[in-house]
């Protein structure tokens, strides 16, 4: 599906909690930055980032959730 139309946010958001559900939560992470990135309306994937960032013990990365600086995980993170 990310290959037919690789700016869908819905198809990285499914991403982002298939990554999840496979506890591989820097990729999941990853996919939820690039669906905020390709859809700034979708505010509840804040959330799930911050799940996944704990679930990462990435607790250096919270406070960029909590204040939703979207632009500042492209230091830790590759995403569109």
């Amino acid at each position: 599906a990310l290959e037919l139309r690789p700016k869908y946010a819905r198809t990285w958001l499914n991403m982002a909690i298939s990554h999840g559900n496979m506890n591989n939560y820097n990729e999941a992470a990853r996919a939820y930055l690039q669906t905020l990135a390709l859809n700034p309306n979708a505010v509840h994937c804040w959330g799930y980032l911050r799940v996944s960032l704990t679930c990462a013990e990435r607790w250096d990365l919270l406070p960029l959730a909590n204040e939703r600086l979207l632009e500042a995980f492209r230091d830790y993170f590759d995403f569109v």
